[in-house]
């Protein structure tokens, strides 16, 4: 049983080793991408809000779509901020258990 236990922890440590090298071997292109497209559809949402002029139900459909935006920008930093720390404290965490 114990056996079994060590041969899991040896798997996880080094698939753990794995999924944070190629984490750290992509987050940068991967942030570049990410960051040209938000640019882009940036610039997509503020034109079609300045693009709404008076009418109030094109301004208002632009304004939650902005809003979605912005939201969604922050949960993908959220995302990305926490999986390394995720994957570090759990590679450790088996890590101390074997």
């Amino acid at each position: 049983m114990f056996n079994f236990m060590l041969a899991a922890t040896n798997e996880f440590n080094e698939f753990g080793e794995v999924l944070s090298g190629l984490f750290d071997q992509m987050f940068t292109p991967l942030i570049s991408i990410a960051v040209a497209l938000c640019a882009i559809w940036g610039l997509y949402l503020g034109l079609k809000f300045w693009k709404s002029g008076g009418d109030e139900n094109k301004r208002k459909e632009a304004k939650n779509a902005v809003w979605m935006f912005v939201i969604g920008i922050i949960v993908i930093f959220v995302v990305a901020v926490a999986a390394p720390l995720l994957i570090g404290a759990l590679t450790n965490w088996m890590q101390t258990q074997g």
